[in-house]
């Protein structure tokens, strides 16, 4: 599988359970589908950084393709599209 590295900011909708239910990329709506997994990253300690929060999820717009949202604090980034 190859990726795509994206890393710009998005806006994300999420349920009651915080799963991401959709988001707006490029002023464009995605609608997920699917939550496929849900993982941490460790950040470096000694740094105090955030530990980002990455979920990969099934999302459609015009076609149905695979994307790894990362949440850093309460901001969410579209890190990769998946091809």
């Amino acid at each position: 599988m190859m990726t795509k590295l994206i890393n710009e900011p998005i806006t994300v909708h999420q349920n009651k359970n915080s799963s991401p239910t959709a988001f707006i990329w490029r002023k464009r709506l995605y609608r997920v589908i699917e939550v496929f997994d849900w993982w941490r990253e460790p950040a470096e300690w000694w740094r105090e950084d955030s530990i980002p929060l990455f979920v990969r999820v099934n999302a459609k717009n015009t076609s149905v393709g695979t994307y790894e949202l990362c949440k850093i604090d309460n901001k969410w980034l579209l890190s990769r599209i998946m091809d």
